[in-house]
């Protein structure tokens, strides 16, 4: 099918994508429109406070607990500068030592870790290693995710020694040091660890409102030095629009996942800095295999050709996400060109020849009988998800393919259950610098993330020898392999990678963005003139 500069399916949606950055249902305040540079200590008045030291931050999504242990809530313990873990990812995603002075494998299994003897946490007590091993125990025991992730078989703590034994060969070890579920918390200090975990950070968790406001304050007492902000409030927005609205207004100094749509209210760098880098969170379509209908390779790779992921990338989502050539990011060692290409035409003789076919004329095909009729899944705190949904779905209505959009607030039932015909997610394919990261978690057989049940042999062993090889260049080798493999298959669709932003208030400083995403509070950031 010829190629058009934007499709009539996406500039459709251009309209409603551009509405969604400058409307709100959950602030009482209007957009300022004077042009004037909102007062430093608006922010933080907002916020009930008149200490001109407090950031106050925004992001739509936020975590069940904060419990580093549950689900996927490290991630903000680590953002929000409460927990660290032994090693920390650099700009280049390379992984750095940080509570751990260092980490020599002496075997393919055994790994010796040295951690710092100048860490202590949020209440005094000495950062040791046999703190570090009763931690992961219990993070180990909640979360299966962990056992995935560094395959421990035994831990053995000798003052600031922590010698690791796992059960298999672990090449990406200090990759996974750096994911915030390894992170470290006091396990022994009696306190709540869903409200208040005591962590080694710059910040102690002073409160949190679950999908509401959390609350920190200063560690003194920080190993890396005391703390530039006193603290910080960080509300949780869950309308896209109102996120955007609030840093127009001032009322936040630095937001999260502000949609793209609204990025252009911010190009005044007197008021505003933008900071973004391009990271390796992809839109991602699971399928059910459950589902009959998506059993079938053909009506899989049909809706994959109704996807045309240049302009949902420069069109529907303004430029802050890449089309993805086939699963990990094109610009990553791992990254490949090609992949399934837009090609509606292509996709009804697919389908024809395949056997799907609407033979009752009501515009659907059948398959067996049965209508190819599907949802789709996704949520609204990713203001772009919905919008890629909706494209979807006239385009594949054009192939005789019936794809319903539901979009709620929170899709984690979904996943937990299986009750869905596909998924649409934005999720990290690479945040710890390593390909086998994401492999073993979605497309491995049995993974956690594994939510739609696919399984591929030949995907399987790949993902095995991935697991088991030291050298670099073949783990790239075998990385492409696997996801030629999937893109073969139709296992997943990647739609697009999105570029990774922080907006802040331009008196908010020292704040740089890393594309692992799980990096944003720490001793270095400050409110200038303060």
């Amino acid at each position: 099918m010829k190629r058009r500069t934007i499709s009539a399916v996406v500039a459709a949606f251009i309209f409603t994508a551009v509405l969604s950055g400058c409307t709100s249902t959950k602030t009482g305040t209007a957009a300022s429109s004077s042009g004037t540079k909102p007062a430093a200590s608006s922010a933080a008045k907002s916020a009930g406070t008149d200490d001109k030291n407090i950031a106050v931050m925004a992001d739509t999504q936020c975590p069940t607990s904060l419990d580093l242990a549950q689900s996927w809530d490290s991630w903000y313990t680590s953002r929000w500068g409460i927990a660290e873990t032994l090693f920390k990812l650099d700009q280049n995603l390379s992984p750095q030592p940080f509570l751990a002075k260092s980490c020599e494998k002496t075997d393919d299994t055994t790994w010796k870790i040295i951690l710092r003897d100048d860490v202590t946490f949020q209440n005094g007590k000495k950062l040791t290693a046999d703190s570090v091993k009763k931690c992961w125990e219990r993070t180990e025991g909640i979360n299966p995710r962990f056992k995935e992730l560094m395959h421990i078989a035994s831990t053995e703590a000798d003052g600031q020694t922590l010698t690791v034994k796992t059960s298999k060969p672990v090449p990406a070890f200090e990759n996974a040091l750096c994911e915030p579920l390894t992170g470290i918390i006091d396990v022994s200090s009696g306190t709540d660890f869903a409200a208040a975990p005591v962590g080694t950070g710059p910040f102690i968790a002073v409160k949190y409102d679950v999908k509401s406001k959390a609350e920190v304050k200063r560690y003194d007492g920080y190993w890396g030095g005391k703390p530039k902000l006193s603290g910080a409030v960080i509300n949780i927005i869950s309308d896209t629009g109102a996120i955007a609205m609030a840093q127009q207004n001032g009322e936040s100094n630095v937001s999260v996942n502000i949609p793209a749509a609204s990025l252009q209210l911010f190009n005044d760098t007197s008021k505003y800095t933008v900071d973004g880098v391009s990271g390796s969170r992809g839109q991602v379509i699971y399928f059910n295999y459950s589902n009959e209908l998506l059993q079938q390779k053909a009506i899989r790779e049909a809706i994959g050709m109704c996807i045309d992921k240049e302009n949902y990338a420069k069109v529907i989502n303004k430029g802050a996400s890449v089309p993805a050539g086939e699963l990990y990011p094109d610009a990553s060692a791992y990254g490949k060109a090609g992949g399934t290409k837009y090609d509606t035409e292509g996709a009804k003789k697919l389908l024809d020849e395949a056997g799907i076919k609407d033979t009752n004329g009501d515009g659907i095909r059948e398959y067996n009988g049965k209508a190819v009729s599907l949802k789709i899944d996704t949520y609204s705190t990713r203001a772009e998800l919905g919008s890629f949904c909706s494209a979807l779905s006239a385009a594949a209505k054009q192939v005789g393919i019936e794809i319903t959009p539901q979009v709620t607030e929170s899709i984690s039932q979904q996943e937990k259950s299986g009750d869905f015909d596909m998924l649409l997610l934005s999720i990290a394919m690479l945040p710890t610098g390593d390909p086998q990261y994401f492999a073993d978690m979605a497309f491995k057989t049995g993974g956690t993330g594994n939510y739609g049940k696919y399984s591929n042999k030949e995907v399987d062993e790949a993902i095995n020898e991935l697991d088991n090889e030291f050298d670099q260049a073949k783990r790239t080798e075998l990385a492409k392999k696997i996801q030629q493999l999937v893109t073969d298959d139709a296992g997943f669709i990647v739609i697009g990678h999105s570029k990774y932003y922080y907006v802040m208030s331009s008196d908010f400083k020292g704040l740089h963005t890393n594309p692992s995403e799980y990096y944003m509070l720490d001793s270095n950031v400050y409110m200038e003139n303060q």
